[in-house]
């Protein structure tokens, strides 16, 4: 998921549309529509993305431009099953995919002529009326596609540089507690946390510094103390397994780390909240 300023893409979108005529679009990484401009999608394509068969079709081919967008990190332009021209460009954060945008629905001015007849004879037969939204499907030139492409890489940039699209925090933290959860009895070191992930050292230490308020070293130890405490009070396990059970390499030192953080031993703390 992702923090949105809706009201400033919105008049970027609106004056990306007003300059180039083009549909604008915002995905999430996992390739699900966040926001777009016009919100209506062309005739044309409103048509084929009502039909099971043919919208499935859409679907397949957006979502396989975005998983090669992935990969690659670069911005693709391509024509799409039915030969109109698109493009998607990665919205990265320290080589982190957050999002996509994406322009798209328009013929070239080189291929339009041909395009539009072969579309009418694959689809007069299947869709009623599809004659007049083929007509209308917008027609650009190379140059002002590949040059709309350029100002929608630096509208990428200029979203994340100024937090128009950031990460949702809730959505890191849950999924760092679930990662932290799944591993608490293991060593569990930065690189770790990186390869698991897929970011940098220093994008963990960014997003450390801004969503949990502390280092990541810091936030782990205080993981595996919360659930120690969990288990002091839900079971009555020895305290020497619940030591090892989260991530503690011997005895002693999670008697120290635990006094230091809550300021009474561990045995204390049991018997204080089970009375409770």
């Amino acid at each position: 998921m992702l923090k949105l300023n809706v009201s400033n893409l919105h008049k970027a979108f609106f004056d990306f549309h007003t300059l180039t005529n083009m549909k604008i679009a915002l995905y999430d990484k996992k390739g699900n529509a966040v926001l777009s401009y016009p919100k209506e999608t062309a005739t044309f394509c409103q048509m084929i993305e009502s039909h099971p068969e043919w919208g499935k079709k859409c679907c397949d081919c957006d979502m396989a431009y975005f998983e090669a967008c992935s990969k690659t990190k670069q911005e693709i332009r391509y024509k799409c099953h039915l030969g109109l021209s698109e493009a998607v460009v990665p919205i990265l954060d320290d080589d982190e995919i957050l999002g996509f945008v994406m322009l798209g629905q328009i013929l070239t001015e080189d291929s339009a002529n041909e395009t539009r007849l072969l579309l009418k004879k694959r689809l007069c037969g299947e869709f009623q009326d599809i004659t007049d939204a083929i007509d209308d499907i917008p027609v650009k030139t190379n140059s002002e596609i590949d040059a709309s492409i350029t100002v929608l890489k630096s509208l990428a940039t200029y979203f994340l540089s100024n937090k128009w699209v950031a990460p949702l925090k809730n959505e890191f933290i849950t999924a760092l507690d679930k990662y932290l959860d799944e591993n608490v009895a293991r060593t569990i070191t930065a690189n770790d946390i990186c390869t698991a992930f897929h970011i940098c050292r220093t994008k963990l230490y960014a997003l450390s510094k801004e969503y949990l308020n502390r280092p990541i070293a810091e936030y782990v130890q205080d993981f595996r103390i919360s659930k120690a405490c969990s288990m002091l009070i839900e079971t009555t396990k020895p305290i020497t397994y619940i030591a090892y059970a989260t991530g503690f390499s011997d005895y002693g030192h999670f008697s120290r780390v635990f006094r230091e953080h809550k300021g009474i031993t561990a045995g204390e703390y049991r018997k204080t909240h089970k009375m409770r």
